[in-house]
């Protein structure tokens, strides 16, 4: 082992110790046997080359590294021309294309400018037009209230000479012939002619009402002794069934205040009914008998439907315009006239009609040119009033239409006699309906009906409103004993409960009506009806469907009152409603053609909510149904006509 570590430190020489002992032999157990000299070099060297072929590879790399490097700053370098370059041109692109868009967009818009500029260019010249006529008639117009104010000022001057007693100018005579009437004066003045004067001279007129015989302002005395201002300033409208007025929704009259029931915007009027012409007459008031000198000019217009009306004119002119146009009318009516006598008693002193601020109530328009037929100047056209006599000219030639137009439909009197009292309390002489439950009403419970909302009861007027032949022809075929019958069928089973009668009290009444319509208390209901809610709509559903199909209109009222819907749809026939089956019945060829309903069964649904616009699993509407079904042509008629086609 000491031989060994000698060797090791001794360089050359242990490499030859090392031979000489591999030549003895062995040494012994652990040592080594002694390399060959040239083997040691070889290895050696071979090392050396190892580790120089190291480091060359590293060099390599390292020359490698350095190449990547000068070729990315190169790259980099290069790159940096184009790149941004693309950049720049990619902005200036897409500036081009914005500032390219909106030149397309201003070449859109540059036809609908052009336009517009011609149209406002054209409103300027027609507006520059017609204020020339204006300002010559304004002129004209000053030139007159000149004339006016020199002969008041002439006037003036020879009062003041009266009055400072400077009459040396003046002979007896000329003081003696002065006027001491007020008639007198107002003749020689031409006081009520002003009107009519500056009217020639501005040609400034209001234009007519269609259909309005005369108009204009008129004092109305009010008829509350508390009334702070007794009489009101109204324009008043005579047309050939009656007399109007308008009034503002914010004036009560006679009551102070505001009228909390009519709460409406004050741009609305409303067109209060005086009197009927056929039942007024017109009575003069003279003010000489009467012994007072502010009723001049006063009339009085007496109906025996509502209550007397005095009224005064602005002057003599509109005095006669209005009494003579009045009598006039009456005469024309009692002559040629035909109104039926269920209108006559409509509503008298009540609001008929509301005019928005968007309404031609008063307006007024300029005519610079004469027309051939107008002819007629009357003064009183300007000062309170306008009339129009060319309509009694005319009457006779449109009288057919205008009684055919103001006949009531005949089959009213046949569902008035079917219905001889009321449906809910025995009333005689019902004249209102419930459209959707087929009911003839009184007066009083149609009110009731009317509180339950259009979702329960839709009520008409048999009398005062205009409804469509189908609707009454629904009402024919119903009536008050088919409907009674059904939502009245179980009262028996409700103790304590007996259907008020004529002489009732609203509030039985109502307790009544909502009872039997809207908690459908009284209804009779089977065991195999079902007892949920749930299976009871189902179940009048599809008899709803049936029905409709059978074209059977007491049926289809019955599932209806019980809770069919009308919106359910058969899966089993496509998806079609009740409305989608009934359009395509047809009557059977052995049957009697006038017994078919399908025409009020179409409307009954309709009323009852069945939308004509409801798809079936085919997307077809219910007159595609009707006119792919072959339905009957009363039927596609009908459909077309409530659809608007």
């Amino acid at each position: 082992g000491e031989d060994c570590g000698g060797s090791g430190a001794g360089g050359g020489g242990g490499g030859a110790s090392g031979s000489a002992k591999l030549g003895g032999g062995k040494l012994g157990r652990g040592k080594k046997l002694e390399k060959d000299p040239a083997l040691a070099t070889a290895e050696a060297a071979t090392n050396l080359m190892h580790n120089l072929e190291q480091i060359r590879l590293a060099q390599a790399n390292a020359e490698l590294k350095r190449f990547q490097l000068l070729r990315r700053l190169d790259s980099i370098k290069t790159r940096r021309n184009f790149e941004l370059g693309e950049s720049a041109l990619s902005s200036l692109n897409g500036i081009r294309a914005y500032f390219h868009h909106c030149s397309d967009m201003i070449d859109g818009v540059t036809p609908k400018l052009t336009r517009l500029q011609d149209k406002q260019a054209q409103s300027r010249e027609k507006h520059d037009a017609q204020q020339a006529p204006w300002e010559i008639k304004q002129r004209s117009l000053t030139n007159a209230i000149s004339e006016v104010g020199a002969k008041a000022a002439s006037i003036g001057v020879i009062a003041n000479a009266i009055s400072q007693g400077q009459l040396d100018d003046m002979d007896e005579d000329f003081i003696s012939s002065q006027p001491t009437s007020l008639e007198e004066i107002e003749s020689i003045v031409r006081f009520w002619e002003l009107p009519q004067q500056l009217n020639i001279h501005s040609l400034y007129q209001r234009k007519l009402t269609p259909g309005v015989i005369v108009e204009g302002w008129l004092y109305k005395k009010s008829t509350n002794r508390l009334a702070l201002n007794s009489w009101t300033r109204r324009w008043f409208i005579l047309d050939r069934t009656g007399v109007y007025y308008l009034k503002g929704s914010g004036q009560n009259e006679g009551k102070g205040g505001n009228n909390s029931k009519n709460n409406v915007s004050k741009d609305w009027m409303e067109r209060v009914k005086v009197c009927d012409i056929l039942l007024c007459t017109v009575r003069e008031i003279n003010c000489k008998i009467k012994g007072n000198p502010n009723v001049r000019f006063c009339f009085e217009i007496i109906s025996p439907n509502s209550k007397s009306y005095m009224l005064q004119a602005c002057g003599p002119n509109d005095y006669k315009m209005w009494v003579a146009g009045i009598r006039a009318c009456i005469e024309q009516q009692l002559t040629h006239g035909k109104i039926p006598p269920d209108n006559m008693l409509m509503g008298a002193g009540k609001p008929t009609k509301k005019f928005g601020k968007n309404d031609n109530v008063q307006t007024e328009s300029i005519f610079f040119e004469k027309d051939d037929d107008d002819d007629d100047t009357d003064g009183g056209k300007s000062g309170g009033g306008s009339s129009n006599r060319g309509l009694f000219d005319d009457y006779l030639d449109d009288s057919n239409s205008s009684r055919t137009s103001g006949i009531r439909n005949p089959v009213v009197s046949q569902i008035l006699r079917a219905n001889p009292v009321c449906a809910d309390c025995g009333n005689r002489d019902p004249d209102w309906a419930s459209l959707n439950l087929g009911i003839i009403l009184c007066i009083e419970c149609s009110g009731v009906h009317r509180s339950l909302g259009v979702h329960v009861s839709k009520v008409r007027s048999l009398r005062l409103d205009t409804m469509r032949e189908f609707e009454y022809n629904l009402l024919l075929s119903m009536g008050n004993d088919k409907v009674n019958k059904i939502w009245e069928a179980g009262l028996h089973h409700q103790k304590g409960w007996t259907k008020p009668s004529g002489g009732a009290s609203r509030k039985a009444k109502e307790e009544w009506i909502k009872s039997k319509y809207l908690w459908k208390g009284f209804l009779e209901y089977r065991s195999e009806d079902g007892r949920e809610q749930v299976d009871r709509v189902a179940k009048f559903s599809s008899d709803l469907f049936e029905a409709a199909r059978r074209c059977d209109l007491s049926a289809i009222a019955e599932a209806l009152a019980k809770g069919g819907s009308v919106e359910w749809k058969n899966k089993e026939e496509g998806g079609k409603t009740a409305l989608h089956i009934c359009v395509v019945n047809r009557p059977a060829e052995d049957s009697d053609v006038d017994s078919w309903k399908g025409v009020e069964c179409a409307e009954l649904l309709i009323q009852n909510g069945a939308k004509l616009d409801a798809d079936d699993f085919d997307h077809h509407k219910v007159l595609d149904c009707a006119v792919l079904g072959n339905a009957k042509r009363e039927m596609i008629e009908y459909l077309s006509s409530k659809a608007g086609v």
